[in-house]
């Protein structure tokens, strides 16, 4: 379409949008064709171009030229926020997906969007959108029920937005004696069924991640602190293969045959991957990360279809795990 006809068009179905706004009643074809002197399917084309951007009419009496169009009640309240089936399926899924974490501020904050956008529905679009939810399902394996740790978000969450520190009682292991220091959060995040949050741990003196779950207490403060300028969350998370990402940035190779060959050519496991067929379908996986513990405990996952190559501290930490689990099962 020429630029000078495209204005036109965009020009004339903003008009329409600000007529259909403020007209209680609506318009007629034959009025919107008398009023922007365009043809029958010029204005027919408009009004589907603003339907497909998930603006909703109703033209009660059935179609023609005669047959009043207007904004249904829910979209004339709220025009500010229009939506489509697309959106509104692509919201339903992320609160299915967000299942374990039912019961926090998280998964609350997203209810309450939904529920101010169903308040706008009308009887007939109540009908037409209640079966959306279940269009698009998810199966989630198993995950743990964060409500009982709603009072740790909630407390982390507060921190971050208002950067002051808190002070937590945490257990990194069952193998450690509990701990209480003040922690600066700078972010939560969620990664295979798991919330985390990611700060600067006063007690260690170094950005730390710690588990929600392994929180037991914790205090808000007054104490305010400048979260630094560089700190990238996702670029600190990116390092490392799981969420822990602790110790020097290390290159590991890995060789994998069989199904696990073609599972890890499949997905993209870091962001630094690459990938290189060998004969026989094996493949051999190269990656910079910061951490080893959770590549091999992922190494000996694949096995037999999977050898550490390199670094050296790889292959005997797997040879460790896979020692502890022959003499388990002996």
């Amino acid at each position: 379409m020429p630029r000078k006809r495209r204005g036109r068009q965009l020009d004339r179905v903003l008009k329409i949008l600000r007529k259909m706004t403020y007209s209680r009643d609506g318009a007629t074809i034959l009025d919107l064709q008398r009023e922007f002197g365009a043809s029958r399917r010029t204005i027919y084309r408009d009004l589907t171009m603003l339907q497909r951007s998930g603006f909703r009419f109703e033209h009660p009496g059935g179609e023609g030229p005669r047959v009043r169009w207007r904004f249904t009640g829910g979209q004339r309240r709220e025009l500010g926020l229009p939506f489509g089936e697309r959106e509104l399926i692509s919201l339903y899924f992320c609160m299915n997906m967000m299942a374990p974490l039912k019961g926090t501020p998280l998964r609350d904050g997203l209810e309450q969007v939904l529920t101010k956008i169903e308040s706008t529905f009308t009887a007939k679009e109540r009908d037409h959108f209640s079966d959306l939810i279940f269009t698009h399902v998810v199966k989630l394996g198993p995950w743990k029920d964060y409500s009982r740790y709603s009072g740790t978000l909630t407390a982390i969450s507060a921190a971050i937005l208002e950067n002051t520190k808190v002070r937590l009682t945490y257990t990194a292991s069952v193998e450690e004696e509990p701990k209480t220091y003040l922690f600066r959060p700078y972010c939560i995040a969620f990664a295979a069924g798991e919330l985390y949050t990611v700060g600067f741990s006063e007690l260690r003196n170094a950005v730390r991640t710690l588990r929600i779950d392994r929180v037991s207490r914790i205090d808000g403060t007054k104490q305010a602190f400048d979260r630094p300028k560089d700190f990238d969350p996702e670029e600190y998370i990116g390092r490392g293969f799981g969420m822990y990402t602790e110790g020097a940035l290390t290159e590991v190779r890995i060789e994998f045959s069989g199904a696990a060959a073609r599972s890890v050519k499949e997905k993209e496991w870091h962001p630094t991957q690459r990938v290189t067929e060998l004969p026989r379908g094996k493949v051999l996986l190269r990656m910079q990360v910061q951490g080893i513990e959770e590549v091999a405990r992922w190494v000996l996952y694949h096995s037999p279809n999977a050898k550490a190559l390199a670094p050296r501290a790889l292959r005997e930490r797997v040879e460790d795990l896979a020692l502890g689990v022959y003499k388990r099962h002996k």
